[in-house]
C-alpha cells in the first residue's frame, strides 16, 4: 500500500512539490519491527508492532529491520522493500510480494513457515520480483516458494523445503494469459521435498495459451530428496493455431541433481501450431551417482557432503557474479569449488578432557577420559583418531582412544593439556584440566616386637613359682610422610604346621577353592577365629605421633592366642588415605611362635 495515502502535507501544492524535488530514494524509511511497538508510520513512528502494520505504512524503498520473535505473515504490495531478519526471525502464513513496479524487494535472515496445507510459504505475484537470501522457507504441504511474475527473482544461500507430495519446493508458473517472461536464479541453495526440487509449469491445459517463457538458472545449487531434481513441464502451453507459447529454458552449473530431471512440452499440432520446447544443459553438474558416497547422510535428509565426496569436491568452478559463499555463508575459496551448496570444509573437532580418578595421588594412577570430544564430520567420512596428551609433568603420550591413566611421582596441581586430531588432519584446540594431586605414598611401619623367628611364652613363672598367662603385646616404629600418619593396623594369622607356599598357578577350580578358604586370625575380643583368607582381621594400634612408635596389647580378658607359629603384617594409613607400608618387606610382616 502506498504511504501517501496516510502521510499529511500542508497542501496538494507542498505534495506535488516535494515530488518533484526530490528523487525517489528519498521516499524510502528505516522501520524496526519489534512485538507491542504497534502501529507505524514514517516520518513520526518509524517503530512498527508486526509485519503487518509494517506491510500498512510500507512505500517503495522503505527498510523493515525486524527483531528476533514470531510474526504472521503480510503481504507487501509495493516494490523495492527490503526487510532484514536475524536469528530468531520466524514468520507464520504466507509472505507475498505483490509490487509490480519500483525495483526487486529483498527478504532475509528469516525461517518462513507454512503449517496450512496447500498453501505456499512465499508467493512473488507481482513484475518487480523478490531477492530471497540466507533464509529458510518450509511449507507442510505446498509449494515453498511459489513465483508467478516477475524476471529479476533470486533465491541465494537458502533451504527451501517441502513436506507436500505433489509440489514442489520451489516453483516457478507462466498462466495461459500472462504473456511476459519469468525468470528465477538460484545460488548455493538447498531445494528438497515434493514432487521436484525445482518445478516449472508453463501453461494452464486450456486451449489458447500465451503463456511467456521462463528462463531458470542454478548455480552452486542441490536439488535431493524430491521424487525429480528438476520437472519442466511445458506440455500445458496448447495453441492450436500459431505460437508457440511457454517455453522453458533451464541452466544448471556446478550443481548437484539428484533423481533426474522430468520433462514435457507441447508437441504443437502439424502445419498449425509448432511445438514449444524445453530445453535444459548441465555444466559441471553431478546428475547420476551414489548418493551415500557423496551426501552426509542421504536417508537422514543430510545433504551437505561428505569429507569422501571426491565427485563433488574441487570439481567446479565459478561464475561471474554469483554468491562467493556457500549455504552457511562460508567463503568458496576458489579457484575450484565443490559442487552444490555445500563447500566442504573440514571443521577442526573439539577436545573435551575429564580427569575421571576422584582423589588423584601421587605415585598411583590417575585417570583421564576424552570420550566426550567430538568431530562435526565423524558420522560421515571424519572422526576422531589421535589423542594428544601433556600430563603437565613434561611427561606426553599419544593415543588412538579416549582413555589413559599417567602416574606422577610427586604431589602438586598439573595442569593437563589435551588436543585431538581428525581423519583428515585437522587438530582442535587444546582443552585444559587442572587437578590436585596429594601424596600418594603411604608411611612405613616397621615391627620391632616380636623379632624375626622370635620365640614369645605364653606363661610367666611367678616368685611362687606358678605359672602365669603373660600379656601378649606387640609394637614398632612409624614412619611419617608429607601427609602425616592416621593410624596403624596389625593382622596377626596364626599359621597351620601343614601350610604350603602357594604355587603360582592355580587351575579354575583350585583358584575359587583359595578364594573360600579359611585362615586363623587373631581378634580383638574374640581370641582366635577362623575367618576367610582374603579377608584378615585388621587390629588398630595405640600410635604416639610424638614418639613415633605404635603399640598394640592383647587384652588378658579373652582366650589366649594357642601356641604355635604366627606371622604379624603391620599396615599404615596417612591423612589422606594412603594405605600400605614402605617398610622394608623385612620389617613389615614377621614370624614368630607362641610356646608354653
Amino acid at each position: 500500500m502506498s504511504r501517501m495515502g496516510h502521510r499529511r502535507l500542508t497542501s496538494g501544492a507542498a505534495a506535488i512539490a516535494v515530488a518533484l524535488a526530490l528523487p525517489a530514494a528519498a521516499h524510502a524509511a528505516d522501520y524496526t519491527v519489534a512485538p507491542n511497538n504497534g502501529p507505524c508510520m514514517a516520518p513520526g513512528d518509524v517503530a512498527c508492532g508486526s509485519l503487518t502494520e509494517a506491510a500498512a505504512a510500507a512505500a517503495t524503498g522503505d527498510v523493515f529491520n525486524v527483531a528476533p520473535a514470531v510474526y504472521d505473515a503480510a503481504t507487501f504490495d509495493e516494490g523495492a522493500i527490503t526487510i532484514n531478519g536475524q536469528p530468531g526471525v520466524t514468520i507464520n502464513g504466507t509472505m507475498t510480494f505483490s509490487g509490480a513496479t519500483g525495483g526487486v524487494s529483498k527478504l532475509s535472515k528469516v525461517l518462513v513457515s507454512q503449517n496450512t496445507a496447500a498453501a505456499p510459504g512465499i508467493i512473488v505475484s507481482g513484475a518487480a520480483g523478490l531477492e530471497l537470501s540466507d533464509a529458510a522457507v518450509v511449507s507442510k504441504d505446498g509449494h515453498s516458494v511459489l513465483i508467478s511474475a516477475g524476471v529479476p527473482n533470486k533465491i541465494v544461500r537458502s533451504v527451501i523445503a517441502t513436506a507436500g507430495a505433489e509440489t514442489g519446493a520451489v516453483k516457478v508458473e507462466s498462466a495461459d494469459i500472462s504473456t511476459i517472461e519469468k525468470g528465477l536464479t538460484i545460488e548455493s541453495s538447498l531445494l528438497t521435498g515434493g514432487k521436484a526440487g525445482l518445478l516449472v509449469q508453463t501453461g494452464g491445459g486450456g486451449p489458447v495459451s500465451l503463456a511467456g517463457p521462463v528462463n531458470v538458472t542454478l548455480r552452486h545449487v542441490t536439488s535431493a530428496g524430491s521424487t525429480n531434481g528438476l520437472n519442466l513441464d511445458a506440455s500445458r502451453a496448447i495453441v492450436a493455431i500459431g505460437g508457440p507459447a511457454g517455453n522453458i529454458t533451464a541452466t544448471v552449473i556446478d550443481s548437484i541433481i539428484t533423481n533426474g530431471t522430468a520433462k514435457a512440452n507441447y508437441p504443437g499440432l502439424p502445419i498449425l501450431a509448432p511445438a514449444n520446447t524445453v530445453t535444459d544443459t548441465y555444466t559441471r553438474t553431478l546428475r547420476e551417482f551414489d548418493q551415500n558416497l557423496v551426501f552426509a547422510n542421504a536417508a537422514g535428509r543430510n545433504f551437505r557432503l561428505r569429507s569422501t565426496a571426491t565427485a563433488a569436491i574441487d570439481q567446479g568452478g565459478f561464475t561471474a557474479g554469483e554468491s562467493m559463499k556457500d549455504l552457511d555463508g562460508e567463503d568458496r575459496p576458489g579457484p575450484t569449488t565443490d559442487l552444490g551448496a555445500d563447500e566442504y570444509t573440514n571443521a577442526a573437532p573439539v577436545a573435551k578432557l575429564a580427569v575421571k580418578t576422584a582423589k588423584p595421588k601421587s605415585t598411583q594412577p590417575v585417570q583421564f577420559d576424552a570420550s566426550g570430544s567430538t568431530d562435526r564430520e565423524a558420522g560421515f567420512g571424519g572422526g576422531i583418531v589421535q589423542y594428544r596428551w601433556s600430563f603437565g609433568d613434561g611427561k606426553t603420550e599419544t593415543t588412538a582412544g579416549p582413555a589413559v591413566s599417567h602416574t606422577y611421582a610427586s604431589e602438586g596441581a598439573p595442569t593437563v593439556k589435551l588436543s585431538v586430531v581428525d581423519k583428515q588432519g585437522a587438530a582442535s584446540a587444546e582443552a585444559t584440566a587442572q587437578f590436585r594431586l596429594v601424596e600418594g605414598v603411604p608411611p612405613g611401619a616397621v615391627i620391632a616386637k616380636p623379632t624375626r623367628s622370635q620365640k614369645v611364652k605364653l606363661t610367666t613363672l611367678t616368685k611362687a613359682k606358678k605359672r602365669k598367662k603373660r600379656k601378649l603385646s606387640f609394637g614398632g616404629l612409624v614412619k611419617d610422610n608429607k601427609s602425616g600418619v592416621a593410624y596403624v593396623l596389625i593382622s596377626v594369622e596364626k599359621l597351620s604346621a601343614a601350610k604350603k607356599a602357594t604355587p603360582k598357578k592355580k587351575s579354575t577350580a583350585k583358584a575359587a577353592a583359595a578364594t573360600s578358604a579359611k585362615c586363623t586370625w587373631l581378634h580383638g575380643k574374640k581370641g582366635l577365629i577362623r575367618k576367610s583368607c582374603t579377608k584378615p582381621v585388621l587390629l588398630v594400634a595405640r600410635l604416639d605421633k610424638k614418639a613415633g612408635t605404635w603399640t598394640y596389647g592383647l587384652s588378658t580378658k579373652i582366650k589366649q592366642p594357642s601356641a604355635g607359629s604366627y606371622r604379624i603384617s603391620a599396615y599404615a594409613v596417612d591423612g589422606v588415605g594412603n594405605f600400605g607400608n614402605t617398610a622394608e618387606a623385612k620389617n613389615r610382616v614377621i614370624r614368630f611362635s607362641l610356646v608354653k
